[in-house]
């Protein structure tokens, strides 16, 4: 399989690019960053003369995968929508012809499309609200060419860059561990296997989906979480 991945350099990407690499697919990776790695292009999402620089890696093969797993961290908004909506937009334009039959997209979005988090700018919470958008779009217009588009929602991830944070003797880490049903925090292996199922022929007719993967938190009610912290009964 070819699988291109926008990011991957860095975090859940790497872990993605590791576990799509270890099953055999020919992975190519593009991101701002330099990289000695031969399959990765540097490229700037925030130009189009840039993202031309995937297609014509291509020439004339076609593709299995693309996902999109890259993210802007800066506080302009014109910059959070063009990285973040309008590049996918056009990556999946410039390529929706080069997919081979049972293609996939898997777009990396947040929770924040959903919920409210306090230390994060409403550039971050509308765009990814605008890419599930887009890949339900997608999903539609691109199912006839049998290409199948969905979106994986982390909760707090352990990667590699913050795994020195997430110790087991850190209030907040056991806070989390806490009011999640699981029990536990997600780690980036937990996102790079969803992303190789969606990536795969076990998920041929899943389309259009939002999948979260956060150990059920996301169903806990906000005030069962506060009473519980506060060991306070509703009468």
């Amino acid at each position: 399989m070819i699988s291109l991945v926008i990011g991957g350099q860095t975090g859940v990407g790497r872990s993605i690019v590791e576990v799509l690499r270890g099953r055999g697919d020919e992975v190519y990776t593009f991101s701002r960053r330099k990289s000695k790695d031969e399959n990765h292009i540097s490229i700037d999402l925030g130009s189009k003369t840039n993202i031309k620089k995937i297609e014509n890696l291509l020439s004339n093969r076609l593709i299995d995968n693309l996902i999109f797993c890259h993210r802007y961290r800066g506080d302009d908004i014109k910059i959070e929508y063009q990285i973040t909506v309008n590049a996918v937009c056009e990556i999946i334009e410039l390529l929706k012809g080069k997919f081979k039959k049972n293609g996939s997209i898997v777009a990396l979005s947040s929770e924040a499309s959903n919920l409210i988090f306090d230390e994060q700018a409403i550039a971050y919470h509308t765009s990814r609200a605008a890419l599930e958008s887009l890949i339900r779009y997608y999903a539609v217009r691109l199912g006839a060419k049998g290409i199948r588009c969905n979106c994986v929602l982390p909760g707090t991830i352990i990667k590699e860059e913050n795994r020195s944070f997430f110790t087991e003797d850190n209030p907040v880490t056991k806070l989390i561990k806490e009011i999640t049903p699981l029990n536990n925090i997600g780690h980036s292996i937990d996102i790079a296997n969803l992303v190789e199922f969606l990536c795969s022929d076990k998920s041929s007719f899943i389309s259009g989906q939002s999948i979260n993967v956060d150990g059920g938190l996301g169903l806990v009610a906000q005030e069962s979480i506060a009473r519980r912290m506060k060991d306070l009964k509703h009468e």
